[in-house]
């Protein structure tokens, strides 16, 4: 797997957790996630796009227009770790983050444990 293509699906995966439609936030997640994929992180755990579809919809109602940034990413040996940071709606820095992600075969991620 190439690194511009995890580095793609990492960003469509965290525009995801954006304050956007539903339609947008399945759309970003099909192209970045697996049917099957299994995400861990403090805030819960699941199984399935359609289980993280829920998560971050639930993300959203408890904190409307809170977004998320890439500090920085590393990719080696077709895995990926990412540091992220959330932000406030009106652009205050309020946490910091790790993301651990493993790709399935087609470059999609299909296992996500999230650090906080």
């Amino acid at each position: 797997m190439d690194n511009q293509t995890l580095e793609r699906n990492w960003n469509s995966y965290l525009a995801a957790y954006g304050d956007i439609t539903d339609d947008e936030r399945e759309r970003l997640l099909e192209q970045s996630v697996s049917d099957d994929m299994v995400f861990t992180n403090p805030g819960g755990q699941g199984e399935y796009r359609t289980g993280l579809i829920a998560h971050i919809q639930n993300f959203q109602r408890t904190m409307p227009g809170t977004y998320f940034s890439t500090e920085k990413v590393f990719v080696h040996h077709g895995e990926l770790l990412a540091i992220w940071a959330m932000h406030k709606p009106d652009g205050t820095k309020v946490a910091t983050g790790y993301n651990f992600v493993r790709p399935g075969i087609d470059g999609r991620f299909a296992y996500m444990a999230g650090f906080f």
